[in-house]
This record gives C-alpha cells, sequence and structure tokens, in this order.
C-alpha cells in the first residue's frame, strides 16, 4: 500500500471527487449511502428522530470510509492488513469485500493523493528581514 504521508501543511490534497468516488463504491458494495437515509427517514419530525438520524448519519459507512482513508493517507494506519481489517470492522463486512474495497480505494482515491501530492509544489520560506533601528525612538536613559 502506497502511504502519502501527510501531515498538517498538507491540506485539500484529497481529489475534488473524492466524495462521488466513494459514493460510487457504496454503491457497489451494496452499503449503505446518504440518499438512502435520506429515504428511510423522510421529513424528521421530533427531536428523537432528530436525534436517531444524526446517530445514523454520523455512522454512515461513506462517513467511516472517509475516516479511515484519512487516517491511512495520513500515515496512521500504515499496514494493508491493517487497513483491511479496520474496513471489515468499521462497516461489518467480509474480509473478501474488505479486500476488494481496500484495492478500489487504494486505487481510486490513495493513488490520488499521492499524485497530488507529488504535483504539489513547496515554495521556500522567505527569509527575515533584519531588525532594522527605529529611527523614530529616542534611547530609554
Amino acid at each position: 500500500m502506497k502511504n502519502p504521508e501527510l501531515n498538517q501543511n498538507n491540506k485539500g490534497v484529497f481529489p475534488e471527487n473524492t466524495s462521488d468516488i466513494i459514493e460510487s463504491l457504496l454503491i457497489k458494495y451494496g452499503l449503505e449511502t446518504m440518499k438512502e437515509l435520506f429515504e428511510k427517514f423522510g421529513p424528521i419530525k421530533t427531536s428523537e428522530e432528530e436525534e436517531e438520524f444524526q446517530e445514523r448519519f454520523e455512522k454512515l459507512p461513506g462517513a467511516q470510509i472517509a475516516r479511515i482513508v484519512k487516517e491511512v493517507a495520513q500515515g496512521k494506519i500504515r499496514d494493508e492488513n491493517v487497513f483491511i481489517n479496520t474496513l471489515q470492522e468499521s462497516l461489518s463486512i467480509s474480509e473478501k469485500t474488505a479486500e476488494e474495497l481496500a484495492k478500489d480505494l487504494n486505487e481510486k482515491v490513495l493513488s490520488l493523493v499521492q499524485k497530488t501530492i507529488k504535483e504539489e509544489v513547496i515554495l521556500p520560506e522567505e527569509p527575515a528581514s533584519p531588525e532594522k533601528k527605529d529611527t523614530y525612538r529616542e534611547p530609554i536613559e
């Protein structure tokens, strides 16, 4: 697994269409999409429904995949087997499905993150200008 090694300075290196890619993978692997969640709930009328929706929203497979992909990109998950196991446990899917999903995520998302980082140009910081004596101040006696 190629690990792009992001850090605090590498922001916005995921391709713009990452959410679309993840959405298509959710459909491919039969996982719940945001659209399906909205269809199940319909208009929210009570605070209990709103709480349940929020809880389900945070546990959506798409949100889980996005979190895991970010952890891989940041180097928090470095091993391919850990990546697969994390997908399997977080999404409650079979090992075979997790392996295939990991392969797709590597090819369709993480490889693009790697490419984006390589194409990123890092400009050197400008040296600080030497401090100049303030000609308008009188020395303190």
